[in-house]
């Protein structure tokens, strides 16, 4: 390629990556960088890691099965037991995981997913560095590299690769077949959301078309897994786990694990299919690298095909010897608590020579205690970045595999990580800023399979059901609706105060008023997000707008469009790119607010409210243009538009209820308020030029005609509260129903003439009936979380029995 063209290609890869949004956070810098040449592999170079990884898969699946098992290998002395004991990733509750129900099960149940990293030694040839079972991380990231080189690649030669379609079928049916009952669920269990390889397992989940869950999602009742939905609980059949093996079962193993009680017990009564199970993450730890010859031999009655890294067990004298004779030479991992030590670096920084002392200590303390694996050279690969231009990196490749009673599926494709440090990129410790991947080509013509989605000849029965939705999922939805607006309000009114800020000069007489005005408009901001400092009269308009915009405050504008990332990114597989695109955008203005706001010069600030408004009505259109009509758009509607109802209630109260007494509202404060609410125009046609705060009210608040009026919502609120899914077989009113009848009938009861007295102030009721509607809107919010969300009757109810 020519030099332009290169970089034109290089820019197209990141921006691919930045718009799937698997990155934590996709909007900073520092993401890692997809290399514009992959890295290729020939058909019989790829049949030796093939060969290799799969027998390797079946040695390690039986050698789980015995060490979990009869132990056949420790009374052989194959394994020693003080190792073994000693290790902090031997599960003593896993013991015995497949034997209670069924009683000699297949060692595929124990390693259902395998991935091995591995790389080139000094002599050229490929060697398993590490494995890995306990989490399957970059299975989504390799994905998300093909699928970018299939949107950018065509400039690149048309070379016969394989597909990796066909590897995440057979995963895909793999998950299903425990599944035999359509009514049961397939899972992605995920820690929380805040977690860096979140994005990369909602990307996989929505690929693989499966339920992304959290361990808040699940229950464990009458011998199974559950997870909590809009319309009740659902059996759960198959889990693939993103979580620590610790972390998965609070009741058995870390009390403090995000995970299920009961999945262990499930997974004993034959009721989950799980991969992995938890007690798999021994292998990751490196305690069996010494010993897998021997391993082979003894399980399998065959030579390793593909050899490990060199390993030592400290425990052994003649091995710990050895690597005292060359300590830098290894990295170390201690097995009690998973500690890994880079001794090249301990060794030749002088600055760490008390560490170094403290770790030769403990290692003569327990020798047994230490796994150490030999670093290897990595292969060299050609990079290039805008930056640095051409630079040769070392690279190494994390390799995956299916194991099933019959066979072993190899996936014809790696997830490759390259950087400078050989060294650190093998003891894991090379930041993201830094590491540049490549996508990985077998070359080899092994079928065009390039999608999950396949043509079937055989009878279809049509369906228009979009499937079951998590509860979490449905608040994280809600949440996503109630922040967008809360954003979209506040930022309508910051652009109604700005020009009363920033030039109170324009008309001196009035000077005194428009800071009124403003400040009433500030405060109504700061309230909407629940800011402490609302009856703080002593600020001055600049000290307040400054704390709107301080991106530290917890409650000011930067923290609203944080929560709403937040949640938008906890339900990423629900919306299609072209909204990715949008909050991608909106992403973007988090950091573009001024550091110093310059009062005089307002026309920047307006500029990026319009930005964040016009984004925020293009997500509302894209999501009612492009979502079904399903309890999805339901929740987000009912957020949105329960948001609205309590904020402009609030708003018509901080505008025409004053805590003490004032003058009558001044026009330009009502002019204002209807230009927030998109209504000036109509509030023109009906009244001309003239302004009244009972015509506003009755336009705002009760008039069920105007989209931004209190009665609008609340009316809209009804006919969604109808359509959510009925928990309980009864005829009479839900609760939500009947909160969202109330509100209704608060607005259709209300005497408007009642509202404002002769002299146009506010009386009493109207106060009262702004106090109750946004009472009964908070009410509303509870009763949908409770029921929809927490579930909390039928838990309570299941907790007493």
């Amino acid at each position: 390629m020519s030099a332009v063209d290169r970089l034109q290609f290089h820019q197209q890869l990141q921006h691919e990556l930045r718009e799937n949004g698997i990155d934590g956070e996709p909007w900073q810098s520092g993401a890692r960088t997809l290399d514009g040449s992959p890295w290729l592999i020939d058909e019989a170079q790829w049949q030796q890691l093939e060969l290799g990884l799969a027998q390797r898969h079946r040695l390690l699946a039986a050698v789980l099965a015995d060490l979990y098992g009869p132990q056949q290998l420790l009374q052989d002395n194959i394994i020693p037991a003080d190792l073994l004991y000693l290790s902090g990733n031997y599960l003593l509750p896993a013991c015995g995981l497949f034997n209670v129900a069924n009683a000699g099960a297949a060692p595929s149940a124990w390693l259902p997913l395998l991935s091995a990293d591995v790389g080139k030694n000094a002599a050229g040839e490929f060697c398993v560095l590490a494995d890995f079972s306990q989490l399957p991380d970059g299975l989504g990231y390799l994905l998300e590299h093909r699928l970018a080189f299939n949107h950018c690649g065509s400039q690149l030669p048309a070379l016969p690769k394989a597909q990796l379609a066909g590897f995440f079928r057979q995963l895909l049916q793999l998950l299903q077949q425990p599944a035999a009952d359509r009514s049961t669920l397939v899972g992605l269990l995920a820690p929380v959301a805040k977690n860096a390889g979140y994005f990369e397992q909602a990307f996989l989940a929505n690929y693989l078309d499966i339920a992304l869950v959290h361990g808040a999602d699940l229950m464990f009742k009458d011998g199974r897994l559950w997870l909590k939905t809009l319309t009740g609980l659902q059996p759960v059949a198959s889990l693939l786990r993103y979580l620590a093996d610790a972390k998965t079962d609070p009741l058995e193993l870390d009390p403090s694990g995000s995970g299920c009680a009961g999945l262990l017990q499930s997974i004993r009564q034959q009721q989950l299919f799980c991969a992995n199970p938890p007690g798999t993450s021994l292998l990751d730890s490196g305690l069996l690298l010494p010993f897998m010859p021997a391993l082979c031999q003894a399980l399998l009655g065959e030579p390793l095909l593909l050899p490990s890294a060199p390993a030592l067990w400290l425990g052994d004298e003649v091995q710990l010897q050895q690597f005292w004779a060359a300590p830098a030479n290894y990295r170390l991992v201690d097995q009690r608590d998973g500690r890994r030590y880079h001794l090249s670096r301990l060794v030749a920084d002088k600055t760490a020579v008390e560490s170094y002392t403290e770790l030769k200590a403990q290692i003569k303390q327990q020798p047994a205690a230490y796994i150490a694996i030999e670093l290897q050279p990595l292969s060299q690969l050609a990079c290039w970045h805008p930056a640095a231009g051409e630079q040769m990196l070392a690279g190494q490749l994390r390799l995956f595999s299916l194991l099933q009673p019959e066979k072993v599926s190899v996936l014809p494709g790696a997830y490759a990580r390259l950087a400078l440090d050989a060294m650190a990129l093998q003891n894991a410790e090379v930041p993201q800023a830094e590491l540049t991947v490549k996508d990985v080509w077998v070359l080899a013509d092994r079928g065009q399979t390039s999608s999950l989605l396949q043509s079937s000849v055989q009878q279809l029965s049509l369906s228009r059901q979009s499937g079951l939705v998590p509860s979490r999922v449905a608040d994280h939805l809600f949440w996503l609706g109630r922040y967008n607006e809360r954003l979209n309000l506040i930022c309508r009114a910051l652009r109604s105060a700005l020009p009363l800020i920033a030039n109170p000069q324009a008309n001196p007489q009035h000077a005194p008023e428009a800071g009124e005005d403003a400040l009433a408009l500030l405060r109504f901001c700061l309230k909407a997000n629940g800011s402490q400092l609302v009856a703080a009269a002593h600020l001055s308009l600049p000290d307040l707008m400054e704390q709107m915009f301080e991106p530290q405050n917890s409650t000011g504008i930067v923290a609203v469009l944080k929560h709403l990332l937040f949640n938008a990114q906890s339900v990423r597989e629900y919306f299609g790119e072209d909204t990715w695109y949008v909050l991608d955008k909106l992403q973007s203005a988090i950091y573009q607010w001024p550091q110093q706001l310059k009062w005089q010069q307002p026309a920047a600030l307006l500029r990026q409210l319009d930005e964040i408004i016009l984004l925020q009505t293009a997500i509302y259109g894209l999501n009612n243009e492009t979502m079904s009509r399903t309890q999805t758009l339901r929740m987000m509607d009912l957020g949105q538009h329960l948001e609205r109802a309590l904020q402009t209630s609030a708003l018509l109260q901080t505008v025409f209820v004053p805590q003490q007494p004032a003058p009558p509202t001044s026009a330009a404060l009502m002019e204002a308020v209807l230009r927030m609410a998109d209504t000036l125009m109509t509030y023109r046609r009906r009244y001309r030029s003239e302004l009244h705060p009972l015509a506003i009210i009755d336009l705002l608040l009760l008039d069920d005609s105007t989209p931004r009026s209190v009665g609008y919502q609340c009316a809209r609120i009804q006919r969604q509260c109808a359509k959510l899914p009925q928990l309980a077989a009864s005829t009479m009113l839900s609760p939500e129903q009947r909160i969202a009848l109330e509100l209704v009938s608060l607005l259709q009861l209300a005497d408007p003439q009642s509202l404002f007295d002769s002299e146009q102030q506010a009386t009493p009721a109207l106060g009262m009936l702004l106090n109750q509607l946004q009472h009964r809107l908070r009410q509303l919010s509870d009763s949908i979380t409770l029921s929809y969300f927490n579930h909390a009757q039928q838990h309570s109810a299941w907790q007493s029995f």
